[in-house]
């Protein structure tokens, strides 16, 4: 269980800082586009999930990889916040309304897809 736990924090500093980096680099790479990487970042996410979870890894990998680095890589607070703060906001909300729709439905089959490709491994 300790062991567990560590790989788990270990995992999610390392998957935390990654996030964090893209989100840095993004707004000078793709400008106001930037404003979807979280977006990319949680479908992405959701994908090498459903890759991990497809290659059926043993305990401890598991732990690292997904519940660590996935973990801590993707950021689904994030949209709930921006949902939150940009409904209010007339010019913001649609495109707030859109990316969460994006965020849950698109996330499901991103993952089925992984789990897919995953089990092929």
């Amino acid at each position: 269980m300790l062991i567990q736990v560590g790989l788990a924090g270990l995992g999610a500093v390392i998957g935390s800082m990654g996030r964090f980096s893209l989100l840095e680099i993004a707004p000078k790479v793709f400008g106001t586009a930037s404003a979807w990487m979280v977006m990319v970042i949680n479908l992405t996410a959701a994908f090498l999930i459903g890759i991990l979870f497809g290659m059926h890894l043993p305990v401890l990998q598991n732990t690292f990889w997904a519940t660590g680095i996935m973990g801590g890589y993707s950021t689904f607070s994030t949209p709930i916040v921006e949902l939150a703060n940009g409904l209010p906001n007339q010019s913001e909300r649609t495109r707030v309304l859109l990316k969460t729709v994006l965020a849950f439905a698109g996330g499901v089959p991103v993952l089925l897809v992984g789990f897919w490709l995953g089990s092929l491994f």
